[in-house]
């Protein structure tokens, strides 16, 4: 599986570039780069139309740029990366082969160059012209090469530097020595010391764990209380019966319809049947149109269950015009 990545000068440059420049960069020209000679074309070789179909967007609901770009925009998308410095063309006229040089992009070239800026320098040391034959720490006198004349530059021994106190961490005008340790060296004394065999040891009281929490403790969750249930039978009966003597068939029932009437008898009580049967009698233009559908029947239940009312009242006042009907609409 071949890793695709650029640097952050590739994407510096990138930043702001039309969406299919940079598809058109990432995709069709630096995911084929040669990392020899950073020559896109070269060994394996491209052409326009092979970049045409790498910017090619599958037509999708919702999507407003779908379909192919043509050679000519895929070269304006090129000259645009050319501009922003990400590519340079190198076209071969003569064998019209399409390349391009990505100047911005790391080759092995200069991975090497960047591998070693710094090396380290090693110190050259010029050898001895005339070693010395005797230590000048064992007392002897050191022998040129004839083995009569002393050495004019005979081998010092080094003196360290003077030691530190260990505790004051004072430097010493001498070095500092085990004598010295001996007589200026303190005791140490223990904060806690180790009890002996025969005292006897004294156990601390044992407390009980105590739990530190910074957090309140979460509420107890509301027990919910059930809805009461309500039978829905006498409603859908008068309803059913009153539908198939207008209509000649049955009503549809599921499980849309048996919530419909749930929340009507909630809201109805006990007349829910006759505002049902009520409303199947009414000639309203709505009413017709929707079937007298149970929906319609939940939304004007209030104002259909006043009509009902004021139509089982026999006074004059109480006589239900037209204009009561569009109203509850």
């Amino acid at each position: 599986m071949t890793i695709t990545c650029w640097n952050d000068l590739e994407d510096g440059q990138l930043q702001g570039a039309p969406l299919a420049s940079q598809i058109l960069y990432l995709r069709g020209l630096r995911k084929y780069m040669d990392y020899e000679t950073g020559l896109v074309g070269a060994k394996r070789r491209t052409s326009w139309q092979t970049l045409t179909e790498v910017l090619y967007v599958e037509p999708h609901q919702g999507e407003t740029r779908s379909g192919s770009y043509s050679k000519q925009q895929v070269r304006r998308l090129a000259k645009r990366l050319e501009t922003l410095g990400l590519v340079e063309m190198r076209s071969d006229q003569a064998a019209k082969h399409l390349v391009f040089f990505l100047p911005l992009a790391f080759t092995d070239r200069s991975v090497q160059k960047k591998a070693d800026t710094n090396p380290t320098q090693t110190r050259h040391t010029k050898p001895d012209t005339e070693p010395a034959i005797a230590n000048a720490n064992n007392g002897g006198a050191s022998v040129g090469k004839g083995g009569t004349e002393p050495d004019t530059n005979p081998t010092h021994p080094k003196i360290g530097k003077a030691d530190r106190h260990p505790i004051s961490d004072i430097k010493d005008k001498k070095p500092y020595t085990e004598a010295d340790a001996s007589v200026s060296a303190q005791p140490v004394v223990l904060r806690n010391p180790i009890p002996s065999p025969t005292e006897p040891q004294r156990q601390a009281p044992l407390l009980p764990p105590v739990v530190l929490t910074s957090t309140t403790p979460a509420p107890e969750p509301t027990p919910k209380v059930a809805k009461p249930r309500v039978s829905t039978v006498p409603a859908w009966t008068a309803y059913s019966a009153a539908y198939h003597e207008r209509y000649g068939v049955d009503p549809v029932r599921n499980g849309t319809v048996n919530g419909q009437l749930a929340h009507l008898v909630r809201r109805l009580g006990d007349e829910t049947p006759d505002v049902a049967r009520y409303y199947l009698d009414l000639e309203d233009g709505l009413y017709r149109r929707e079937g007298h559908s149970v929906g319609i029947l939940l939304k004007h239940c209030e104002h259909l269950r006043t009509l009902w009312a004021r139509s089982r009242s026999r006074s004059p006042a109480s006589e239900i015009s037209v204009d009561d009907v569009v109203i509850a609409l």
